[in-house]
């Protein structure tokens, strides 16, 4: 079993699943967790050993996600955010700003979220109507992101904006306490991962540091696929959530199933019943094998990595949905009268079709991938 994952479901069984109906109920962002994740040194993962971190790759992204996932929802969402966030500026960040950020997260446990999304363009997150005006030693920003994981508590955001006026693609990092940064927490009444915060980011004439903004530089990153590592740690970290979360979903199924009992019989004895705990079971093996093939197949640096970890996202999302389905059919009444965790966790794995990339973009590029056509 995968050191990473074993690490960190210790943490998520006594620190993150006992309270993941909390978080859901009071619908407010789990502070207190994730500063113990801080304190724990989960948050300098994936930073280089020279710099203080653990030097951990793309599998720890994975595994460190999936267990947390298993714990929360929530959690694993916000948790993964910040790596990818840190993998960004780790990659394409000037060496004063990777110097300044490793520097926050190591000795202050600072974190970081994304905030790329945006009302008029959805997914499509690259493409930005942010507008930026460029000085001599400071810029200028204007703009609203829409769905903000960890919003408010987060220490750094990553945006996207427009290219700049040569054609460079840019990314900025936004410190919490900049002038003109506010955010809408009062629009945030999520269906599911509700404890994300997931409300808009408003910038007003806010004024940043030129040494704060990012160029995405490819061929100098030596990127190995057709995306950025930034999008490639995201799938990732969702496919490890909710791979995780349909581990989470068997396991409160059949806790119900031999926990309702008739007068001689429970549940579990039903063979209905034992159907469906039997395609629960498979919806998580294959989304955790699924999960392990791609994860190996990017840790080797294969041609295919793109397309294993993108089918690896798309299996995870997709089955998380359908054994929660199975699930609340099990629960019955129970279930839908929310006593136990399955409505709770039926209505977190929706989340995951609509989340960049969503479900239909990944197929598209799926499709094309495997057709030799260019991805995007």
């Amino acid at each position: 079993m995968n050191q990473y994952y074993i690490k960190a479901k210790e943490f998520s069984n006594q620190h993150i699943a006992p309270f993941a109906q909390k978080i859901d109920a009071e619908g407010v962002f789990p502070r207190e967790i994730m500063d113990l994740i801080a304190e724990n040194g989960f948050l300098k993962l994936i930073i280089p050993k020279e710099h203080g971190g653990d030097g951990a790759g793309i599998d720890a992204q994975a595994y460190v996600s999936q267990a947390f996932g298993e714990g929360s929802a929530t959690v694993g969402l916000c948790y993964t955010m910040h790596n990818v966030a840190l993998k960004f500026i780790l990659t394409f960040g000037s060496p004063e700003l990777k110097d300044f950020i490793t520097t926050e997260v190591v000795e202050n446990n600072k974190m970081l979220s994304l905030a790329r999304s945006e009302f008029g363009t959805g997914v499509h997150v690259f493409k930005s109507e942010t507008s930026v005006q460029n000085f001599e030693d400071h810029s200028i920003i204007n703009g609203t992101k829409s769905m903000i994981t960890s919003a408010n508590y987060a220490d750094y955001y990553l945006i996207s904006v427009p290219n700049d006026d040569q054609n460079r693609a840019v990314n900025w990092l936004v410190p919490y306490e900049t002038e003109g940064l506010s955010f809408k927490e009062n629009d945030w009444n999520g269906l599911g991962m509700r404890g994300n915060i997931s409300c808009p980011m408003v910038m007003e004439n806010m004024r940043l540091d030129n040494q704060f903004a990012v160029y995405i530089d490819r061929e100098k990153a030596n990127q190995k696929y057709p995306v950025n590592i930034d999008v490639i740690y995201f799938m990732t970290g969702l496919a490890g959530v909710y791979s995780g979360m349909t581990q989470t979903i068997l396991e409160a199924t059949v806790e119900h199933a031999l926990s309702r009992n008739y007068p001689d019989k429970n549940l579990a004895n039903i063979e209905t019943v034992q159907i469906h705990l039997a395609n629960i079971y498979a919806s998580m093996l294959s989304a955790k094998s699924s999960l392990d093939n791609a994860v190996d197949s990017l840790m080797n640096e294969e041609t295919d990595g793109l397309i294993k970890i993108m089918t690896a996202r798309i299996i995870a999302s997709e089955n998380a949905i359908e054994a929660a389905r199975l699930a609340m059919r099990v629960g019955g009444g129970h279930a839908y009268n929310k006593q136990g965790p399955i409505e709770m966790l039926l209505r977190d794995s929706f989340a995951s079709q609509v989340m960049f990339p969503s479900i239909d973009v990944l197929k598209t590029w799926v499709g094309r991938g495997i057709s030799d056509q260019p991805i995007i």
